[in-house]
């Protein structure tokens, strides 16, 4: 199973122009909670996204 990414390494793999799109939508990754929801969000899907390759692999 792949290590579980820190949530300093998701918020600094967020590009600075999507970093711009969010802000546009009122989601500041500055901003703790938004951090946090942000990180909470892509764990979620890191983990279906694995979850899904080992189902292929099985499958």
């Amino acid at each position: 199973m792949p290590r579980r990414r820190s949530a300093a390494e998701i918020l600094r793999s967020v590009p600075p122009r999507d970093r711009a799109v969010m802000l546009r939508l009122g989601l500041d990754l500055d901003d703790p909670e938004v951090a946090k929801l942000f990180v909470e969000g892509v764990r979620v899907a890191d983990d279906a996204i694995a979850e899904q390759a080992r189902w292929e692999r099985l499958g």
